[in-house]
């Protein structure tokens, strides 16, 4: 089988596409891959790293509705995005296209439908994208990770599946020491990330706070935060003028299954990644959608989860004013607050997403071979 994979720009888009391929390696079946993405986003760093898979990038942008230039850029760069991803289909000769959705995946789909190949689009946030929204009414199937995302496209063929996390997300095997990154394995961890970039907005907050606390001793918990890389050094030297012992910082976590494990609470923002990799994992988690994501999508996200009883949802705008170490405080000291936010994810988790869509792509080939 010859899979053409397409997506990218963030981890969100990626890591589950990166699942998918990696399940597709895994099965030993001589599949080939190739994976089409930016050569910008976080797959330009990462995918070169795998000897066994094919990576070609598009020179494509998205079209800001906000920022006309950026709108015309994107409109600019289309036509040559096309061409591109033209030139690799012709070249690949894929059996299927698999996308996860954003404007990267236009492209591929586009000329898959045009030269008759089946396209499974999958859509990652409970709200579509304009991306999705537009190829769902002529790709062959849409994938969901959540079933009333069906309520906002209008599809020839759909299926809920899940959002693909990679395996080592949810492996709750193998040992997770606090101590590697300076912290104490007997008081609890709040993982703080913003995706894999870091949030400035989210990160600043944890220092506001304490700068309210008199004896920064008292706080009951401890953070790991990922910065990012372009916010580590100025975070590093806030940390040192705290002189405390309850915060450890990293630019980038290679690990995140082992962040995860070793966690008692998540704060981040609700991109559709970070929302799967909440579900494998079960953490209760403060979400803080960012409000500058296309269409509001991770608003939508993390309502969903507070919806099932298993996060709180604090806007950008509320987040200044909102008393964090104190909701944070009263969680640790309120019993079991966080185990039963822990059992709401029971409900949500839809078995082995990864696996399902490499079904999904399966059928999909012998169904166009019988036809």
């Amino acid at each position: 089988m010859r899979v053409l994979v397409a997506g990218g720009g963030t981890g969100g888009h990626f890591y589950p596409a990166l699942a998918v391929m990696k399940e597709l390696r895994e099965e030993r079946q001589g599949h080939s891959i190739c994976y089409i993405g930016t050569g910008r986003g976080l797959e330009s760093e990462i995918a070169p790293r795998f000897d066994w898979l094919e990576f070609k990038t598009v020179n494509i942008r998205g079209l800001s509705r906000r920022n006309p230039l950026g709108f015309l850029k994107g409109l600019a760069l289309l036509p040559v995005g096309l061409i591109q991803a033209l030139t690799v289909i012709k070249r690949f000769d894929p059996d299927v296209i698999y996308g996860t959705g954003g404007y990267t995946t236009f492209p591929p789909a586009f000329w898959g439908v045009i030269l008759g190949i089946p396209v499974l689009t999958h859509e990652l946030n409970l709200k579509p994208g304009i991306t999705n929204r537009i190829l769902s009414r002529f790709v062959t199937k849409v994938l969901l990770s959540y079933p009333d995302t069906q309520n906002y496209l209008t599809a020839r063929d759909s299926e809920v599946t899940g959002t693909p996390v990679r395996k080592e997300i949810g492996d709750d095997s193998g040992s997770a020491n606090p101590e590697s990154f300076g912290l104490k394995p007997d008081s609890p961890i709040i993982l703080l990330f913003g995706g894999s970039k870091g949030s400035k907005v989210l990160t600043e907050k944890i220092f506001r706070e304490f700068d309210k606390r008199s004896n920064k001793s008292e706080i009951p918990f401890q953070l790991l935060i990922q910065t990012g890389s372009d916010n580590y050094v100025q975070f590093r030297e806030r940390v040192r003028s705290l002189s405390s012992e309850s915060i450890a910082l990293v630019d980038y976590i290679e690990e995140m299954g082992k962040a995860y494990r070793m966690s008692d609470m998540v704060i981040c923002r609700g991109g559709a990644g970070t929302m799967a990799e909440l579900v494998a994992t079960a953490k209760p988690a403060i979400v803080v959608p960012w409000s500058g994501a296309a269409e509001n999508h991770q608003f939508y996200n993390g309502k969903y989860l507070e919806k099932k009883g298993a996060a709180f949802l604090v806007s950008e705008e509320e987040w200044t004013d909102y008393p964090l170490f104190d909701t944070l405080t009263d969680l640790f000291s309120s019993g079991d607050r966080l185990g039963d936010m822990a059992e709401h994810y029971r409900d949500m988790d839809g078995g082995n997403a990864t696996r399902e869509v490499v079904s999904a792509l399966k059928d999909t080939i012998s169904e166009g071979e019988l036809c």
